[in-house]
């Protein structure tokens, strides 16, 4: 997958992890793990290292 396309994904999954969010029926551990998703996806830094098999990738 090339960036471009990686961008676009994420351009068109923001919202709906925005509005799962905000929804007051939306349980705190989803919100928990919603929130350390858009953190990593959005890091700079790679914490897990691509050459570890499965959680690289």
């Amino acid at each position: 997958m090339s960036l471009k396309e990686r961008a676009k994904k994420l351009k068109m999954d923001i919202p709906t992890i925005f509005l799962a969010l905000k929804d007051k029926d939306t349980p705190i551990l989803a919100k928990i793990f919603a929130s350390i998703t858009v953190v990593y996806a959005l890091s700079p830094i790679d914490l897990i290292p691509d050459f570890i098999p499965l959680l690289g990738i």
